[in-house]
């Protein structure tokens, strides 16, 4: 062997190490997820949120069989890679929102519950409740003017958390619109909007406006529409509403409605992933930035139709798509980089379990938690850490 080279055996071994690090498990091109523990209960449609001081509070959601509600919450410790129980919640719930607030406390907004007449169904929650960090107990604040679950809380630049949407019992999509004040613990009700929807998806933008977009409704809008059925339709409508005036105003239609997408914002603009139109699960993409009349596409699209996925923004400023529902199956493992300044899709990983229903928290060192949801059906208790690598962009494979 010559000086600073590597002998036959070296190679071979190197060759070896690289093959079997490139097929280990959640390993990929330009990201790696590796194991993170379990949590005390499995949970799906749960909240995760990241504190103040860097660890991670993972709250209520869906336990057993993915149908009961949980009042139980989970921390966990980037630094130490270990999870602890929490203070449970004042009461049991899913669907629900939760917002850490300016001076650090997590505001936690409706939901449901079970019943309490004893049957195995749901009911919208009115009541909110904060977690004091100092004493490490929830007390309960002032309960919202209307039941709801499956609503979007967004804090805006004063503190205040815009609360819209959701949906009551018997599937009644709300119009109406509430803030929280953090100051005095209350909610007050402000200008409604145009249509009710549930299950949408809501971003603050750095004008401090919010944009409310897509999901699903049963009410009609305007005149002569006729209602929707009983559990409504996907929207394609979107609205922008202004904390300094207090009125909605309306954006140009998405390119076709959809539901259970992910939506981030990216400075001014407003990018949608994937989710469920009313023929199919759909791979477009699509943005929108003022004062654009209509949303564009890029040239490429997701790799594969996708709903009940997560997007996380990085702190280099691309998007992290992982897991979700495939058109062509029940959950997917597929973790996959949206590189923002070339456009272009890059292979990250994978999951060591395949996931939908989950939460993705990005930590302070750029990893992003990934915890729970269901895989092949079942609630699933096992957390995962996805890290970035150094890797080539391979662009990814289709279905």
């Amino acid at each position: 062997m010559t000086r600073g080279g590597l002998g036959e055996t070296s190679k071979v071994r190197l060759a070896i190490a690289v093959t079997l690090a490139l097929l280990a498990p959640g390993a990929g091109a330009q990201g790696q997820s590796s194991a993170a523990g379990r949590l005390a209960e499995a949970r799906a449609h749960h909240t995760s949120t990241r504190l103040v001081d860097g660890r991670v509070l993972v709250i209520g959601g869906r336990g057993r069989d993915a149908t009961e509600p949980l009042a139980s919450t989970e921390l966990f410790d980037p630094r130490t890679g270990a999870w602890r129980r929490g203070p449970p919640m004042m009461t049991a719930r899913s669907g629900h929102t939760a917002t850490l607030l300016d001076d650090g406390r997590v505001l936690v907004v409706g939901g449901a519950a079970m019943a309490h007449d004893g049957s195995a169904r749901l009911e919208a929650l009115a009541s909110a409740e904060v977690l004091e960090l100092g004493t490490m107990t929830w007390r309960e604040v002032g309960g919202l003017g209307e039941p709801r679950n499956g609503h979007s809380a967004t804090k805006l630049r004063d503190g205040t958390v815009l609360v819209v949407g959701g949906a009551k019992p018997v599937h009644r999509h709300l119009a109406s619109v509430e803030r929280f004040d953090p100051v005095t613990g209350r909610f007050a009700v402000v200008r409604p909007l145009d249509q009710g929807r549930w299950l949408h998806d809501a971003v603050r933008l750095p004008d401090g406006t919010v944009v409310v977009l897509g999901g699903r409704s049963n009410q009609a809008l305007g005149e002569g529409g006729g209602d929707p059925p009983r559990g409504g339709l996907p929207l394609d409508t979107a609205e922008q509403f202004d904390p300094t005036t207090g009125e909605w105003a309306a954006l140009p239609r998405l390119t076709e409605p959809r539901q259970r997408t992910a939506v981030v914002a990216l400075g001014r603009r407003v990018l949608v992933f994937g989710g469920q139109t009313p023929a199919m699960t759909t791979n477009a993409v699509e943005w929108w930035e003022a004062p654009a009349t209509r949303w564009a596409q890029p040239a490429t699209q997701l790799p594969s139709p996708l709903a009940g996925h997560t997007a996380s923004v990085l702190p280099t400023g691309d998007v992290l798509i992982v897991g979700g529902e495939p058109s062509e199956g029940v959950d997917t493992g597929a973790v996959n980089r949206w590189d923002a300044v070339r456009q272009r899709w890059c292979q990250a990983g994978r999951l060591r379990v395949s996931r939908k229903g989950h939460a993705a928290t990005v930590l302070h060192d750029g990893s992003v938690l990934i915890s729970g949801g269901t895989s092949g059906g079942l609630t699933e208790p096992t957390a995962e850490r996805w890290r970035p690598t150094r890797g080539p962009c391979r662009e990814p494979s289709g279905p």
